[in-house]
């Protein structure tokens, strides 16, 4: 898709320039490029990728572990909770992947620190603000139990909007959801929001500094972050729970998307491959090992369905990137159609119903919100080819640094 380049925003496109840089680059890599064999270089410079529509999958993964999670009440009954995260959990795992890879090659085609940080917060503040006022304003009101005087009254209901921008998930509403499994919980999926931003804030001040330009240093650190989880989780305690096993899961996931996109040109993309990955984590499950395997295994396989070429899917996705409003909007949703229908709605319906109404406010959001938002970054990119900020090295880094 056009112009989108974040964690649910993958760029598709690079001008000439930089596109006749990575093909200099490509040949001088000792690899040659097989015509049997494709490479994930290979599948990032197709436009008909698929990557965003993986996006809007692992959305839907997470819409479908949460309606489990408040219908039954029980982290336990959510898909995929006998391996070492549920399915949502798995799902976010893989927008962390694709973001450190997209953010990668973004980077590499404009390595600029002023665009990057202005596409950052034009992607994820404009949406996550809207929303929250969606949330508090209009959907609220009815999943309260406060009379409206009462619900408007309340501090909280008017400046949530804003304090969602600062505290993301821990931003109150009071008397909300009460009926619900989780009450006063009003978009719990916005926890992850304050990792994202400290993995784009890292990631931009080592790029800057040209730390992990090299591919053996971003292979070093991804290898670090990857043992430090597997050590945290052979400790006894609290140390795997947030933040510590938070920064840590997410850093790695991050840190595995950079360091696949170093590694691009070496990369093969197959679906033996992916098949054997998993066959390993699940074997793994139980050790100390399991989270890190489950973490590669469905990072390479979300890279084999990112390759294979669906020309509708894709030309929806492009023109209507809906993956980051229906995470948005989702829980609310969720949470409201709950208490709507009771404790005995099963699981289907929830879904159903949460999945539809989930998906028109995303839709609303991408068109009204969203789209308009990103299209502001054109105006950024002019202003950086008139007053050019460079990194601190003093040249462009090379798309296949």
């Amino acid at each position: 898709m056009p112009a989108q380049d974040s964690l649910f925003d993958c760029s598709q496109q690079g001008d000439a320039a930089a596109s006749r840089q990575r093909r200099q680059c490509a040949s001088k890599d000792p690899v040659k490029k097989s015509k049997s064999r494709v490479r994930l270089s290979d599948v990032l410079e197709n436009r008909n990728n698929s990557f965003n529509a993986v996006r809007l999958l692992a959305a839907v993964c997470v819409v479908v572990s949460h309606s489990f999670l408040l219908v039954r009440g029980d982290p336990v009954a959510e898909p995929m909770s006998s391996t070492p995260y549920t399915l949502g959990q798995h799902a976010v795992n893989v927008f962390f992947f694709l973001s450190g890879l997209m953010l990668s090659r973004s980077f590499a085609i404009q390595p600029n620190w002023r665009t990057f940080a202005t596409a950052r917060v034009l992607r994820i503040f404009p949406g996550l603000f809207v929303c929250s006022a969606v949330v508090a304003w209009i959907l609220g009101p009815f999943g309260t139990e406060l009379s409206i005087g009462e619900y408007f009254h309340d501090g909280h209901t008017l400046v949530y909007p804003f304090a969602s921008l600062l505290v993301f998930d821990r931003a109150p509403l009071h008397e909300i959801f009460i009926g619900s499994t989780h009450p006063n919980i009003v978009n719990d999926p916005l926890w992850t929001i304050k990792y994202e931003l400290f993995a784009y804030l890292v990631f931009g001040l080592c790029m800057s500094v040209g730390l992990i330009t090299k591919r053996s240093v971003a292979l070093l650190g991804c290898l670090l972050l990857g043992t430090a989880l597997t050590l945290l989780n052979s400790l006894p305690g609290s140390l795997s729970a947030p933040p510590t096993g938070s920064f840590l899961r997410f850093g790695f996931c991050f840190a595995l998307g950079v360091t696949a996109y170093r590694y691009r040109l070496n990369i093969a993309v197959h679906g033996a491959p992916a098949a054997v990955l998993l066959l390993f984590a699940y074997s793994a499950i139980g050790t100390v090992v399991a989270q890190v395997a489950f973490i590669v295994g469905l990072a390479y396989v979300a890279i084999v369905i990112g390759s294979i070429e669906i020309p509708r899917i894709t030309k929806f996705t492009s023109a209507s990137d809906i993956s980051f409003g229906l995470y948005l909007y989702a829980w609310p949703i969720q949470q409201l159609v709950l208490v709507t229908g009771g404790a005995s709605i099963p699981v289907t319906a929830h879904l159903a119903i949460s999945l539809v109404f989930a998906s028109l406010f995303a839709g609303l959001s991408w068109i009204i919100i969203e789209k308009p938002a990103l299209s502001l970054k054109a105006r950024f990119k002019q202003s950086e080819k008139q007053h050019p900020v460079e990194l601190t090295s003093g040249r462009s880094l090379p798309s296949s640094a």
